[in-house]
């Protein structure tokens, strides 16, 4: 899969510029276009480097505030694991109005079957 995130003109001709003294930048001045070498590199290692720096900078991250093992002690990525740890909480358990609603619908079935103790028979 090719991502582009760059327009394909700005990736077909780069030129290999450095950064010299303002001696050499003086001289440069009277440098054409065409006497600076081309880069050798494909097109495609552009786009992907990009790629690779949207995902794997904020993947990183996201691993080291919320996952790396930094030992038992108070550290400074400890808030937002414990906002992260109640989002969970919340997010697994239930109200007790959403416990009524499963529960309820369960217990009527139960009665209607005879399933529940409460029956006459020994």
């Amino acid at each position: 899969m090719l991502i582009r995130l760059l327009p394909a003109h700005s990736l077909l001709r780069r030129h290999a510029v450095k950064h010299f003294s303002q001696k050499v930048t003086q001289k440069a001045d009277k440098v054409r276009w065409e006497d600076v070498p081309l880069d050798p590199r494909p097109p495609w290692v552009y786009s992907t480097s990009a790629g690779l720096r949207l995902v794997l900078i904020p993947s990183i991250l996201f691993y080291a505030v919320f996952f790396a093992d930094f030992g038992d002690r108070e550290h400074v990525f400890m808030p937002p694991r414990r906002w992260l740890q109640k989002q969970w909480e919340t997010f697994i358990t239930m109200t007790p109005e959403e416990r009524k609603l499963v529960e309820g619908p369960m217990n009527s079935q139960a009665h209607r079957k005879g399933d529940v103790g409460t029956s006459s028979e020994p």
